[in-house]
């Protein structure tokens, strides 16, 4: 048993005779064991960038490969400890030490780069209790048994809020920009904002907006859900849970707002030129009236 799960659960110390015994398959259901405790595992989940190159990724690591896509790596490690890397910058680990969580996600940095930072995490808690309805909480799933697939199902999950967690931040950060440009227009009837600064703006929105759309996919159904009741249900539960579509939707809505105000400004910047154009037009215009009345009088 790993130190994880022993930590989490320290009744499982005083069963370690029955304990020593409980190692699974993840590719198929756990066995179906009478057990004096309830089994309970963990996730941690974290997003560390945009995107993810996973081709690189995974040559950083040794361990057996589950899954190989393009969206998506899965790694095991020890006999019932595995790690999920999406393509969309979240990476998310089962059953697996702190210690060897900091390992993956250092040898992670040697290729997204040592100024990126841990922003945003999730963590879940799963309960294996035999005969009882598989149910979904904001930090615990009870699960009537294990599979490799449902582990994959919550997973996805866990990725799907810390990489919406990321996006709320930064479109957060950024309608706070937005909201001084619009103060200042309000209170002084221009930007302070010089026009570098204002087309900075305008393009970290529109790259926020290409970031959040190039990772659309984030929303799709997994695979494994389509042609099993029992996924497809835990799936919709637990997207539920941490609402997954009503945050999108949320960013989405944000992010139009936005663009509207965005439009805007780009009138704004517009006007200001031709009103600057026309200001140097005049200068000029009046200094070879100045320089034709100098000529008249010499």
């Amino acid at each position: 048993m790993s130190a994880k799960y022993s930590a989490l659960c320290p009744e499982i110390e005083r069963e370690k005779s029955v304990a020593k015994g409980l190692g699974f398959d993840m590719i198929s259901p756990m066995p179906e064991l009478d057990l004096p405790f309830t089994p309970r595992y963990s996730f941690q989940a974290y997003h560390l960038t945009e995107i993810l190159k996973l081709k690189e990724i995974d040559r950083l690591f040794s361990q057996p490969v589950i899954t190989r896509s393009s969206t998506k790596l899965v790694y095991q490690t020890g006999e019932e400890g595995y790690f999920f890397i999406y393509r969309f910058g979240s990476v998310v680990f089962f059953n697996i030490e702190p210690t060897r969580q900091t390992a993956v996600i250092e040898k992670m940095r040697a290729i997204i780069g040592a100024k990126e930072n841990i922003i945003t995490s999730e963590e879940l808690l799963v309960d294996v209790v035999k005969d009882e309805k598989n149910e979904v909480f904001f930090e615990r799933v009870v699960l009537d048994r294990l599979s490799f697939e449902r582990v994959d199902v919550l997973a996805l999950i866990l990725a799907q809020s810390t990489a919406l967690e990321y996006f709320e931040l930064t479109v957060d950060e950024l309608l706070k920009k937005d909201g001084k440009i619009t103060s200042d227009l309000r209170n002084r009837g221009r930007m302070r904002m010089s026009e570098r600064d204002v087309n900075k703006f305008i393009g970290m929105c529109m790259l926020a907006k290409q970031d959040i759309v190039s990772s659309m996919y984030l929303l799709d159904t997994p695979d494994e859900a389509w042609n099993n009741e029992v996924l497809d249900k835990l799936y919709r539960d637990a997207s539920d849970m941490f609402e997954i579509k009503e945050r999108y939707k949320t960013i989405d809505h944000k992010l139009r707002m936005m663009q509207d105000n965005l439009e805007i400004i780009a009138d704004l910047l517009k006007n200001r030129r031709a009103t600057m154009l026309e200001l140097t037009i005049i200068l000029l215009i009046l200094v070879e009236v100045v320089l034709f009345v100098y000529e008249l009088w010499r």
